[in-house]
């Protein structure tokens, strides 16, 4: 019975140490894998910090210069869930920060101290003084009977021998008992010590989602209603839309067919005959001064786009230059008004263009600036809010007929090239202003 009691008790032994051996090369792993973690922690701290950061910097633009409370809500809420990701990573970052000093040290150290000295120096010394008994008591069993009196001596070294290798083999053991009894509290107690900290930043957080729960509902009401005006204002924009494209072809400078096609032709924007104020894009004829000597060239007039404002009350006339290069500033800048003297329409054997009107300025009657509309119906409305007059045809001709232009009357034939000749631009200090004068 005691020989099987020792032969279990080796067993046991020899069972534990190979734990042991198992546990060491797990923690040396864990040990070369240890840095990973807390870097993939501060990685996806500085992350989270990064995308507070850009929520609390965030902010809405709101429509108009005045905002509603649920506007100021809302646009107030990005920096409250900026607020709420920081307070979380803080508490995350310090379970990080004092992961190394109270869990990661410890177990390190206890890899090092406790299974490493058991591994290393106690089993080196049981098997030192192993190899030595065995090795002693194979001379000794291999003496010969002839020298008695050297048996005295061998028994006794071979009983120190004996001793020694007793005394390391129960340290040996007591170590491996030792380690193993101590990874009961201090490993386990390392790595639960772990796991409390870490439920703990789980409980903080629901704590924090309980405390910003309220306002978080809030938002959601705010926004669920914000949703809603905004498709009950999509509905009523549609609507507004629908009146305000029949107002406009209503009102179009250029005949469109609503029930032919797709496609509607916007006009430029224009009022209704009734208004005060009659406005929209119209080109303006300008010319260089002629020269000594005269070519075709300078017979050949540049039309230049202007976006012009006309008020009845006032009657003043406003020429805003339009150009892609300049901005509206810069356009305004730009602007000539003048109060109006006379508006005529042109006639058709007058100019190679199509509704073409002349305008007189109030502070220069002798000027007369040609503009064309950019349909018959713009030239009606225009002439309409200008007062416009028709041009006085010679006694009998009556009205010119529309297609009877003849480009062989400009065309150069002797002394009358001079006298057919049309109106010349001058340059004034507001811009290029137009005037014109009859050459002899």
């Amino acid at each position: 019975m005691a020989a099987r009691s020792r032969r279990s008790t080796l067993c046991g032994w020899k069972v534990t140490l190979v734990a042991l051996e198992a546990l060491w090369k797990a923690r040396a792993e864990g040990a070369a894998r240890q840095p990973q973690p807390t870097s993939k922690g501060k990685q996806s701290d500085m992350a989270q910090r990064s995308f507070a950061k850009t929520l609390c910097d965030f902010k809405l633009e709101t429509v108009g210069s005045t905002q509603t409370d649920d506007e100021r809500v809302i646009a107030n809420c990005l920096k409250e869930f900026g607020k709420l990701i920081k307070q979380v990573e803080d508490h995350r970052s310090k379970i990080i920060e004092d992961a190394e000093t109270l869990y990661i040290d410890p177990l390190r150290k206890f890899r090092v101290e406790r299974i490493g000295r058991t591994l290393q120096e106690e089993k080196k010394k049981y098997e030192k003084e192993s190899t030595r008994f065995y090795a002693n008591l194979e001379k000794y069993l291999h003496l010969s009977t002839v020298r008695k009196n050297d048996f005295r001596e061998a028994d006794a070294q071979l009983g120190l021998q004996q001793r020694a290798f007793c005394q390391a083999s129960l340290q040996y053991v007591a170590e491996i008992q030792a380690v193993q009894e101590r990874m009961k509290f201090e490993f386990v107690e390392t790595l639960s010590s772990f796991l409390y900290s870490w439920l703990t930043f789980y409980h903080v957080g629901h704590v924090i989602h309980e405390d910003f729960k309220p306002f978080l509902d809030g938002v959601q009401v705010k926004v669920q209603k914000a949703k809603e005006n905004f498709e009950t204002t999509q509905a009523e924009a549609e609507v507004l839309k629908q009146k305000i494209l029949a107002s406009h072809i209503k009102n179009a400078v250029f005949p469109s067919n609503e029930s032919s096609g797709n496609h509607v032709a916007l006009p430029s924007p224009s009022r209704p005959s009734n208004s005060n104020i009659k406005q929209g894009y119209m080109f303006v004829q300008e010319k260089s001064k002629i020269s000594k000597t005269i070519t075709r060239d300078v017979l050949r007039p540049t039309w230049t786009k202007y976006y012009c404002v006309y008020s009845k009350e006032t009657r003043i006339f406003t020429m805003i230059p339009v150009s892609s290069k300049t901005d509206m500033k810069c356009a305004l800048e730009q602007s000539v008004s003048f109060k109006l003297k006379s508006c005529t329409r042109r006639a058709s054997d007058s100019i190679d263009k199509r509704f073409c009107f002349d305008v007189v300025a109030d502070d220069r009657p002798g000027d007369v600036m040609t503009f064309q509309a950019l349909s018959e119906e713009d030239r009606r409305q225009w002439l309409e809010a200008l007062d416009g007059n028709e041009p006085i045809y010679s006694p009998g001709a009556g009205p010119p007929n529309p297609n009877s232009f003849n480009k062989s009357t400009w065309a150069p034939s002797g002394g009358g090239y001079a006298s057919k000749l049309p109106l010349v631009l001058k340059s004034q200090h507001w811009g290029t202003r137009l005037y014109y004068s009859r050459i002899v």
